[in-house]
């Protein structure tokens, strides 16, 4: 039985691929899709409360108010008319300058034979119990890496006085300078019985590309539900 999906306002034009680039113009750009259309994936906080962003994926939980957000960073950029853009612009920057994501991805890249080879490769039961311990605990960090958040905060300075245990990051726009910390949270490593959840979700999702194939012309999602109603 497959769960209904959710729906939502628009389709993002976040391209993962964006983000990961290390170019700071093409990060600039997963950003501002991002704040476009947040989902739940992008949210500002101002004082631990959410003002910008969203709660999950589906429409009624979706949270989005901006005119709180340009409010709230106000004193933190100036001129007045440009902090939102600016802001953007700022977590771009401190997304390239800090290079957080080079070491998101490398853990990322832990999972070297994806779920399928992970949990009933063939070839795994000739090699010895300690290197297929090593692959599956790859597998559940890297899955551990793919479902973390990552949390940037922010506060201005004057030039040359970053504090010690923040970096550094300047605006040319607006021509300012800011402290920041930038760290990954939910970082509990997945347990080993979430494997076989892992494993179910990607039969579906191949399941999903295959069906779609047998709907003439461009299936919509409520069609190729009611396909695999049909199948089952």
């Amino acid at each position: 039985m497959y769960r209904p999906y959710r729906a939502i306002s628009q389709i993002s034009r976040y391209d993962p691929l964006d983000l990961f680039s290390g170019l700071k113009d093409r990060i600039h750009l997963a950003i501002t899709a991002l704040f476009a259309c947040p989902q739940n994936n992008f949210r500002i906080f101002f004082n631990g409360s959410l003002i910008f962003g969203g709660l999950g994926g589906g429409l009624d939980n979706t949270v989005v108010q901006s005119h709180k957000a340009e409010e709230a960073i106000v004193d933190l950029i100036s001129p007045s008319g440009l902090q939102l853009a600016s802001f953007l612009e700022l977590v771009a920057e401190a997304i390239f300058r800090s290079g957080i994501l080079d070491k998101l991805l490398e853990t990322q890249q832990l999972d070297v034979l994806d779920i399928e080879g992970a949990i009933h490769y063939s070839f795994l039961h000739s090699l010895s119990l300690e290197e297929s311990l090593k692959i599956v605990r790859g597998y559940l960090i890297a899955a551990t890496a793919k479902d973390c958040s990552l949390m940037i905060s922010f506060s201005r300075t004057e030039a040359g006085h970053n504090a010690s245990d923040c970096n550094f990051a300047s605006l040319k726009s607006s021509n300012q300078c800011y402290n920041y910390k930038a760290c990954f949270i939910d970082l509990d490593l997945k347990p080993l019985e979430k494997m076989v959840h892992y494993y179910k979700l990607d039969q579906k999702i191949v399941d999903f590309y295959k069906t779609s194939g047998e709907i003439e012309g461009n299936p919509t999602i409520l069609e190729v539900e009611a396909h695999l109603e049909k199948k089952n």
